[in-house]
């Protein structure tokens, strides 16, 4: 039985590591997307492009927020993957992790 529970807890552990890198790619990208937005608005500005530069605007709002919520998904599984360490039921709470293997891959 305690074998299948460490079994179940390393599963678990590359689930949650598999969900931390998969989140830090798309907080990367939300970055990359944020500074691209900020460039566009900055040339459209120096233009005097008034029109582009309200678009620009928004898309750099939107940009923000995404990145925003890409940090929060980060923290959410890096969370997952220390909060078991403070724990006396470390090895508990990794195998209930191998669940996340049942997840689906979210794709944009």
């Amino acid at each position: 039985m305690d074998f299948l529970i460490v079994l179940l807890a390393i599963a678990g552990f590359l689930a949650a590591l598999r969900g931390l890198s998969r989140a830090s790619l798309g907080l990367l990208v939300r970055g990359v997307e944020v500074v691209m937005a900020r460039e566009t608005t900055d040339i459209r500005a120096r233009r005097g492009d008034i029109t582009g530069l309200s678009a620009a605007d928004e898309h750099r709002a939107v940009a923000r927020r995404h990145r925003r919520r890409s940090a929060v998904v980060v923290a959410f599984w890096a969370a997952l993957i220390v909060v078991p360490l403070l724990t006396p039921w470390t090895r508990w709470l990794y195998a209930a992790w191998s669940t996340l293997w049942l997840l689906p891959a979210r794709r944009h």
